[in-house]
């Protein structure tokens, strides 16, 4: 949201109309709040885009160059700092920031000033202090449900005594220290996990692409469609089967994660490009934003929860896929290949150290990426004000 958006704002609510916005002051913990169904009818604007402008305060934030001389404004037209600091709070801003400016600006006694600091900072200090004793409990919590679940395991393997059909946790960890220490443990790792990622990463963009071509040009949307359903469809040996005849062995694994994959980012991506709020392409041609600033401001908001979801679904069916395909296909090196070796000689410790092997890759790249994500989905709003030399949006 640009300056001129939250100035106009800002100047209908130093001039409600009707009604006294005061009385709908009320106290939510020491820190009054005013409802947005109040505000649409002092200013006259709808409640729907009182609710946009709110949150998209709360995610990009306000910067204080753009809050100061509202705050000045509002003081020349005899609005008092607390009515101020009310409206400015129920919109999202902070109440530290708020006093901050006002203090900065001269419109706020140092005394009173700090006063106010100093409460938000103890009850600021008190919430970090609940929320950190929340997170340790929640921590030790986890933890005694996994060594309880683990207990279980080796009670199992105790009762049983077979290592043939069931390997506890202690036996899982000799033979997974076992493997450590051999040369060629950390090839067959990468080289599965370079396959894997290399089938995961080629149908995450392609499958963008695709979506961002189907979206644009119906055509194209008319003639991918029957693929993605066909592949949606088609039963996972079966593909297997079809790619070792076409592909043979040491590349199965790449096409097998590709096929599987692209469909979930196709459909998700696709999705989330509809889901665009046609008012917001509305904003876009009216401040004349150029394409790639459309794309980051209006498109990117809407598409990338769509995103982050297929891809957190995708990156768990690349990984079992692409261990499927090497346990059936055995290429050399690769996990799969030593999983098949385990399950020919009967060894069930090494099945199971490879299966703990593969969770915990497919588990720290699935954090690497979807960190990935989450930094392309922060907000950009800091550079939607600037203009270029024509004086129009860039």
């Amino acid at each position: 949201m640009g300056a001129r958006d939250i100035k106009g704002f800002f100047s209908k609510m130093l001039n409600p109309g009707t009604g006294d916005i005061d009385r709908c002051v009320s106290a939510d913990r020491g820190k009054p709040t005013v409802p947005l169904s109040e505000i649409a009818r002092a200013t006259g604007l709808p409640e729907e885009r009182l609710a946009m402008m709110a949150q998209m305060i709360r995610k990009d934030g306000l910067d204080d160059a753009h809050m100061g001389p509202m705050m000045k404004m509002a003081v020349e037209r005899g609005v008092g700092i607390d009515r101020i600091q009310v409206m400015l709070t129920s919109l999202g801003v902070s109440r530290t920031q708020v006093v901050r400016v006002a203090q900065a600006c001269g419109l706020m006694d140092d005394g009173e000033a700090q006063r106010i600091l100093d409460e938000e900072r103890v009850v600021r200090d008190a919430n970090a202090a609940a929320e950190a004793r929340a997170a340790r409990g929640r921590f030790l919590r986890k933890g005694a449900i996994i060594v309880f679940w683990l207990l279980v395991w080796q009670l199992l393997d105790l009762v049983m005594d077979n290592r043939l059909v069931l390997a506890g946790p202690v036996r899982v960890a000799q033979a997974m220290a076992g493997q450590v220490v051999k040369p060629d443990f950390w090839v067959i790792c990468g080289a599965s996990l370079l396959r894997i990622a290399a089938g995961f990463l080629l149908s995450f963009f392609a499958g963008i692409l695709l979506s961002l071509a189907s979206y644009r040009v119906r055509i194209v949307c008319d003639f991918v469609e029957p693929v993605v359903s066909l592949l949606r469809t088609i039963p996972v040996v079966s593909i297997i089967i079809m790619l070792l005849i076409w592909a043979g062995n040491q590349a199965l694994t790449v096409y097998l994660s590709f096929l599987i994959v692209l469909p979930l980012i196709y459909t998700n991506m696709l999705a989330g490009l509809q889901n665009v709020d046609p008012q917001m392409l509305e904003m876009a041609r009216v401040y004349r934003l150029s394409p790639w600033r459309t794309l980051a401001y209006v498109y990117r908001p809407a598409f990338m929860p769509f995103l982050s979801s297929g891809s957190k679904l995708a990156l768990g069916m690349s990984w079992k896929s692409g261990i499927m395909a090497e346990v059936l296909a055995t290429p050399k090196p690769s996990i799969g290949k030593e999983m098949a070796q385990a399950r020919t000689y009967l060894n069930t410790p090494d099945l199971f150290a490879w299966t703990v092997m593969v969770m915990i890759m497919s588990w720290a790249f699935e954090k690497l990426f979807m960190h990935l994500l989450k930094m392309a989905s922060r907000p950009m709003g800091g550079f939607l004000g600037t203009e270029d030399d024509e004086g129009g949006a860039r």
